[in-house]
């Protein structure tokens, strides 16, 4: 016996000086000078913005996969360079749209708001199809016809993630349906009408499809007797008119690199660490500074990615990593809603996106994990910012449904656990808004003390994930556990 406890202790003293040689290894490799080199290039007056579509996005992407190319990660298996082109378009809203149905005219923006699909003159029967899922359209035959939908699904609780998520996929549903014309209505809360007026009533970039799409609009909830009826019947007949100009294209790329892991069955398991490098561009406002540098939201986040490609150069893990820097988040999660719908690395094979991203920070004394409580990774990531004098909370403002406004919601909808790691907000105020989306977000604000601690938690964080026993999993119970279950066939 005496033995036995013997050698349980030499090896749980060798598991401790083997985590204190990584986490020494992290201090070395992570400071925050180099932090401090990279987020000065990607945040610069001369990036104007990093925005998506700009020449200046196209020479963050190049420095971004030289980094990756010099810290030993290798393009996917198959691509000659580490980027992925994402197709994108430039709508342009309609100037002018009507929808006739009995005797009551519905217009643009007091009842209707074009989302794409181009000019139409269209004379035909509406059929209500319920939320549009893909068992509603097999139900209903709508060739020719304008199918009417109720905006979201049935698990959608708010307006964002309508639009978002559940507004690109039902389009193309019903164009593979034959409909002619989609209609959502909008009954979800989150977003008020003229907040969606607001939005749509301008230029928006979207991921081009892969089909052409059919014009595509929002109804707002009516009480139109014409409505009402139809409701109530499932059918009618309406005239749509739409005058609209036809996208235009925006090129668009994302960044990749691959680091294979070193276990001889855990390198067939994936995780995505991933961060978005584009920003809002150069915007008219009241201050004489019209560059907004995006230190904070996102360069932060990249620089995370990249300290954590340099770790993994020299330290490969177990289970295989793909550094993905994406595109267009800004403009609606484009870039990540790409790769999850044309992905590099099987999505079946990938057990975690481990993104970083956030809005600045105003606590220094902690980190902050959106999606806690939601997958099994919360422990390993406590540790982590505990060993660099971090404390872990969670979403600092839940009715603000943080977690479905970030790269990891394209993720979690395809079922892969996903997390969000940011910088620590306790509260949305004025410190956090003074920086938030602000010319003022340049990298001489920031704190290189708090921004090293958090790099440091960031990368132990991969490292304590990517060579861990257990592969991540969804909570049960939460609300993308059966699309997991979907993905993995149950396991």
């Amino acid at each position: 016996m005496r033995g036995i406890i013997l050698v349980v202790l030499v090896l749980i003293a060798a598991g401790a000086t083997a985590q204190r040689k990584v986490i020494e290894s992290i201090k070395s490799s992570v400071n925050a000078l180099e932090s401090e080199a990279h987020l000065t290039f990607l945040a610069s007056d001369e990036m104007r913005g990093r925005d998506t579509g700009s020449p200046e996005i196209d020479i963050a992407a190049n420095y971004i996969s030289t980094q990756l190319k010099i810290f030993g990660t290798k393009p996917v298996q198959g691509d000659s360079n580490f980027f992925q082109d994402v197709r994108l378009e430039k709508i342009i809203p309609a100037t002018s749209t009507s929808l006739t149905v009995g005797s009551d005219v519905f217009k643009s923006k007091d009842d209707l708001l074009y989302i794409n699909g181009g000019s139409i003159v269209l004379d035909a029967e509406m059929i209500f199809v319920g939320y549009g899922s893909s068992a509603d359209f097999e139900r209903a035959d709508v060739k020719g016809k304008i199918a009417v939908a109720l905006a979201g699904s049935s698990a959608t609780t708010n307006a964002v993630q309508a639009l978002l998520t559940d507004s690109p996929a039902k389009g193309k549903v019903a164009a593979t349906h034959g409909a002619a014309a989609l209609i959502e209505i909008m009954l979800l809360p989150g977003l008020p009408w003229q907040s969606l007026v607001n939005f749509l009533s301008n230029e928006r970039m979207v991921t081009a499809k892969d089909q052409k799409s059919i014009p595509h609009l929002y109804m707002k909830k009516s009480e139109a007797a014409s409505i009402t009826s139809f409701m109530e019947t499932k059918k009618s007949v309406g005239k749509l008119n739409i005058e609209a100009k036809a996208p235009i294209p925006v090129p668009g790329k994302n960044v990749a690199g691959v680091i294979m892991g070193t276990d001889p069955t855990l390198k067939n398991e994936w995780i995505v660490i991933s961060a978005h490098y584009d920003h809002v561009g150069v915007k008219k406002n009241a201050s004489p500074d019209s560059i907004f540098n995006g230190a904070r939201d996102n360069a932060i986040g990249t620089v995370a990615l990249l300290q954590a490609a340099k770790f993994f150069g020299k330290n490969p893990p177990k289970r295989s990593i793909l550094f993905l820097a994406v595109t267009g988040e800004e403009k609606g999660l484009l870039g990540s809603e790409w790769y999850s719908n044309h992905p590099l690395i099987p999505l079946k094979q990938t057990v975690l996106n481990y993104n970083c991203d956030g809005a600045g920070y105003n606590d220094r004394s902690i980190a902050t994990q959106i999606d806690f409580n939601r997958t099994t990774v919360d422990g390993h990531l406590k540790e982590a910012c505990y060993v660099f004098g971090l404390e872990l909370k969670g979403d600092p403002a839940p009715e603000q449904n943080l977690y479905e406004r970030s790269d990891n919601l394209n993720f979690a909808v395809k079922g892969i656990p996903a997390v969000d790691l940011a910088p620590g907000v306790r509260a949305f105020d004025k410190e956090l808004f003074k920086y938030y989306h602000q010319p003022a977000d340049e990298v001489s604000s920031l704190d290189m003390n708090y921004i090293e601690k958090f790099h440091r938690s960031f990368v132990y964080g991969a490292y304590l994930i990517a060579n861990a026993k257990e592969r991540p999993m969804w909570v049960e119970g939460d609300k993308f556990e059966e699309a997991g279950k979907k993905l993995y066939g149950g396991n």
